[in-house]
């Protein structure tokens, strides 16, 4: 079937492309009428579908194609959810004081952490575990369990403010009173379980954020420790990561003032999380992790460093739509429109490389379109449109 042929068949059978993952402030249309304009009606507009096949849209593209005119299909984009699940490390050094605020470390994480959720879309799921919410210092403690689920929020939809769930995440986090050690293999573990038994929909992260060295090893075992505060080897927990990321979830990391002696192991474990940071090294000073030791203001930090992972977890995600029965969509065949309020509908090209700030790139599976950084940022920051156009060559930066 060619491109022209299948297209039709979309037009002909209502199927709509889906923008998977939020962005946040912005996102889901209140219209889904599919029989809407297909140029939407904001960036994450959900309503229609497929145009008329009269070509680009209202008005010619400058320079688009090499101005040539090519009979495309456009579609409008539909936000859909992401699922992100906190692990936050509440252990006795948490409470030390944060530099360039008044108060803890973990106040400072909380009010951080806090803000930042109540920012998200209502569609979003999370759950947020805390570790180790038990003092495993405590010779009485050494044979129970060092991670007290009682304490957890599990995954489910965020909803609108004021909600059940974002209540249940506010009273979580003001319960929590620092102590103990770090067994962040067991936290992680029973965070990616839960992670696996939840029926949420969309692409799924982690974000742990720590400010130590692991001192547990798997099982909540301190058998191999000479000190109290020595760390245990961090190989398993980085294997871990790269098992995790092989079954979908990414896995953020963010190591707080005091996790200087963990660094090169926190910055392996983004890497193998399919997370690091660009040009990064495990020696430093640009570690793959979000390395927050020598930040002079660590609540400023945290905000700005939530927004960027909000921004790659929640934002910017478009699905490519499946072709019907029969027919193969071209990935060579796909570009990205955006129109800016009271602009003209400009292209935005595909990047090859990796890291991109601008443009536009494929997952490895080529199922869905991730708009890079920069380009998020100005998209995210308007009200104007954003349409997916199919049949055409794709243009590159």
């Amino acid at each position: 079937m060619s491109s022209m042929a299948m297209m039709s068949a979309f037009v002909r059978w209502g199927i709509g492309a889906t923008l998977l993952g939020g962005a946040l402030g912005a996102c889901s249309s209140e219209s889904s009428d599919p029989n809407a304009d297909g140029n939407g009606s904001g960036v994450g507009a959900g309503g229609p579908v497929f145009d008329d096949g009269s070509g680009v849209g209202e008005g010619s593209v400058p320079g688009y194609f090499d101005g040539q005119a090519c009979a495309g299909q456009s579609a409008g984009a539909e936000a859909a959810p992401s699922v992100l699940q906190l692990l936050v490390d509440t252990s006795g050094s948490m409470d030390e004081d944060a530099p360039g605020a008044r108060g803890s470390k973990w106040t400072v994480t909380r009010r951080a952490v806090l803000g930042a959720i109540n920012g998200m879309p209502a569609d979003t799921s999370l759950g947020v575990i805390f570790y180790p919410n038990r003092d495993n210092n405590n010779d009485d403690d050494n044979d129970e369990e060092c991670i007290d689920r009682q304490t957890a929020v599990p995954i489910n939809a965020l909803d609108d403010p004021g909600s059940q769930h974002r209540q249940r995440i506010q009273q979580a986090f003001q319960r929590q009173n620092p102590q103990g050690g770090t067994p962040t293999h067991d936290a992680y573990q029973y965070a990616v379980s839960d992670m696996s038994a939840t029926a949420a929909i969309g692409p799924r992260f982690m974000v742990l954020i720590t400010d130590g060295i692991p001192t547990f090893s798997l099982g909540c075992d301190d058998s191999n420790r000479q000190e109290q505060n020595d760390a245990v080897d961090p190989t398993p927990l980085i294997a871990e990561a790269a098992t995790t990321l092989t079954r979908g979830v990414r896995t953020f990391v963010i190591g707080s003032p005091g996790s200087e002696d963990a660094r090169e192991s926190l910055s392996r474990m983004a890497e193998a999380g399919g997370t690091a940071t660009p040009q990064c090294s495990h020696d430093g000073p640009n570690f793959c992790h979000f390395d927050m030791t020598r930040s002079t203001d660590l609540e400023a930090g945290l905000e700005s460093t939530l927004g960027i992972i909000a921004g790659v977890a929640l934002g910017c995600r478009y699905g490519v739509p499946q072709a019907p029965l029969g027919a193969m969509l071209d990935p060579g065949k796909v570009n990205v429109l955006f129109t800016p309020p009271g602009g003209a509908q400009e292209l935005i090209g595909q990047s090859l490389e990796p890291g991109c700030s601008e443009g536009w790139a494929y997952s490895d599976d080529q199922s869905q379109i991730q708009l890079c950084s920069a380009t998020c940022e100005r998209v995210q920051g308007s009200d104007g449109s954003l349409t997916l156009q199919f049949g055409c060559a794709t243009e590159l930066r």
